[in-house]
């Protein structure tokens, strides 16, 4: 009997295939963040080598005497593959089904027969809805400055997908216990992640245990990125690492470790290395001094992982040497990759340049900058407008044990960089490829060992990077006259396609331009302004709204910067092609964009009424842009 090949393309996994997910399956739960990075990496991978395969995971499954497949283990990405599939239009056959969930079924059978989903609103199937939104509106390369969707590259993309993205499908015995084993593999069939074989590799270069120990301990602490880094260790720890006042960066493998003898060393397994307990009277997760009065600093949520935040670090101390290993090669891409995937494979690029030692202290260096100076978030709900950004540092009383977190700055600095890091964190909202976040770390690395900085040198750099960030998506058309008509080539047009960028550039503009004012001219509304993951373009005056009541020249400016904003998706579903009247007395109150509520201000008319028009979209587009050419003034940029 022959052995059945493992690795199998996407057009063999759904080809003439019926895999059922057994009810003891969780509901299908992916989000943007997974759908994204998912097609974001197949993209990656096709433009790279268009005829290369690419492994995307494991498929593990069990095949009923009926021959159905039922799913154990890789549901999540089997159901989104099967959504990408059918939405490139390559898969055109239901395969998917589920023991006793109808509603779901129903979902898929409609989604296949291009149905309107919008009557199957079940509960079960809220994340399959969103997930479909996902697809369509993700953008596959966030290093491109115009946005790239998956309509956009349909045709290419589809024959990728279907002939080159591989996994592996592996069927285990008829006799298994399916329920004990899908347990087994989700409590404790956990597989080493790249950070921590990153680990083992660099512990195993350290000489003896002492170093092996500290360097484990640091690592420990700076991987719990939901954490201020200060909590993690005891007082003896804190003024070790973090000096008398904890607020500053001590050097870690100084003078203070003595070299122990050659037979107090201990060499251990990779296995060893990685669940290695580290020395409990420096690294500590909890409150351990009688008199130490920390202050409970809120729960935050960090704005990326672990793995990825060390490329960010690799890429600092090595894209040189990175670079000068690709100078000779055909790679398109020559930098190291700000994509956690990657991780292992630039180490072993680079892995005979990298000190343990060294990299570690640049490693805590970055995470002690990233938790002063860069932004969290404050709430774990998804819910866009119940997002709260916060900035904080410890502070230490002298001559005293007490201890607190407080702001990072002054009030007014504290304010205007917190309004500065949320525009672009939202904007860049993606665990991967953030760009300004490196030049950002790269910026304190290369003013090493200082992590004081004040607030208007650090503001001043946050604003000389956006205005950077600007002119690589900058708008290059001029107002138009009282006498023009808006045209699609006399005026910036590109509808939902218009970079989430350049809105979230205009709010920050508006909101720094009335900063610098008198605040007693600002409304409240705009006084307590604050980003929020908004992530759909809105048309104010909506496009079937404009044909069902025969607006004149509505192709040439409904799509206009001057008609557009940026809003959550479902704030976009709800709106929909209602008429400006009901948008704004809908949905004019609470916290919204600065373009979006000027917009909303210009609709009202005097008695009440409320119209937007083609002379209002050219007055609101004109002003867009005067604002935009006074951003260097605006930002005090010479």
């Amino acid at each position: 009997m022959g052995t059945e090949k493992l690795e199998k393309k996407l057009r063999e996994i759904f080809d003439n295939s019926k895999y059922v997910v057994p009810l003891y399956q969780r509901n299908y739960a992916w989000r943007k963040d997974e759908i994204e990075r998912l097609l974001q990496d197949v993209y990656e991978a096709y433009k790279n080598n268009p005829n290369g395969n690419y492994f995307i995971g494991s498929l593990v499954v069990l095949k009923r005497q009926n021959g159905d497949l039922e799913v154990i283990d890789g549901q999540q990405r089997l159901t989104t593959l099967s959504l990408i599939t059918k939405i490139l239009g390559i898969n055109k056959t239901p395969c998917l089904f589920y023991d006793s969930r109808p509603e779901v079924e129903e979902f898929f059978k409609e989604f296949y027969k291009n149905s309107d989903l919008d009557r199957i609103d079940y509960p079960q199937t809220i994340h399959l809805r969103n997930a479909i939104d996902y697809i369509n509106e993700a953008n596959l390369d966030p290093n491109s400055l115009s946005p790239v969707s998956i309509n956009s590259v349909r045709d290419e993309l589809g024959k990728y997908f279907f002939n080159n993205v591989i996994l592996i499908r592996v069927e285990i015995p008829e006799d298994t216990d399916v329920a004990s084993y899908f347990e087994i593999m989700n409590n404790r069939g956990v597989q080493l992640q790249k950070h921590e074989i990153l680990k083992s590799f660099l512990v195993a270069k350290l000489g003896n245990l002492e170093e092996r120990t500290e360097f484990s301990r640091l690592w420990d602490a700076c991987s719990q990125m939901n954490v201020p880094i200060q909590r993690l260790f005891n007082a003896d720890g804190r003024k070790k690492y973090f000096g008398d006042l904890f607020d500053t960066f001590v050097p870690p493998f100084g003078t203070q470790n003595q070299t122990i003898k050659e037979s107090d060393q201990k060499y251990r397994s990779i296995d060893e290395i990685i669940q290695e307990k580290v020395d409990s009277c420096v690294f500590e997760n909890k409150k351990d001094d009688e008199n130490d009065d920390e202050e409970e600093v809120s729960e935050y949520k960090s704005i990326i992982d672990f793995p990825n935040f060390l490329m960010h670090v690799i890429k600092i101390k090595y894209n040189d040497y990175y670079n000068s290993l690709k100078k000779d090669s055909d790679s398109k891409d020559k930098d190291v990759p700000l994509n956690e995937k990657d991780l292992l494979s630039v180490y072993n690029q680079i892995k005979s340049v990298v000190e343990p030692k060294d990299f570690i202290q640049t490693l805590f260096f970055c995470r002690l900058v990233f938790d002063r100076y860069i932004v969290k978030t404050i709430t774990d709900k998804s819910v866009e407008d119940e997002i709260k950004w916060t900035l904080q540092k410890p502070k230490k009383y002298e001559k005293s044990r007490n201890w607190k977190y407080v702001n990072a700055f002054d009030d007014a600095d504290q304010n205007r960089i917190v309004k500065a890091l949320s525009m672009l964190q939202v904007t860049f909202r993606t665990r991967i490829y953030k760009n300004w976040l490196q030049d950002v770390l790269k910026w304190f690395v290369e003013k090493y060992p200082s992590v004081d900085i004040g607030g208007k040198d650090y503001l001043s750099k946050l604003n000389e990077l956006i205005l950077q960030y600007y002119e690589e998506r900058k708008i290059e058309y001029a107002p138009l006259s009282i006498e023009d008509s808006i045209t699609r080539e006399n005026s910036y047009s590109l509808g939902t396609n218009t970079p989430h960028f350049i809105f979230n550039f205009i709010d920050y503009l508006y909101w720094m331009n009335l900063e610098r004012k008198n605040k007693n001219d600002r409304n409240d509304k705009i006084k307590d302004f604050d980003f929020k993951y908004w992530n759909s373009v809105e048309h104010h005056m909506a496009r079937e709204w404009a044909e069902r009541n025969g607006v004149e020249n509505r192709e040439n400016f409904i799509d206009c910067l001057g008609n557009l904003c940026l809003i959550s998706k479902g704030s976009n579903s709800r709106l929909s092609d209602r008429d400006v009247k009901e948008k704004v007395q809908t949905f004019g109150s609470g916290n919204l964009g600065i373009k979006r509520q000027v917009m909303y201000d210009m609709s009202k008319d005097a008695e009440d009424t409320y119209t937007w028009t083609e002379a209002k979209i050219k007055q609101h587009y004109n002003d867009v842009l005067s604002l935009i050419s006074k951003r260097e003034e605006i930002l005090h940029i010479n």
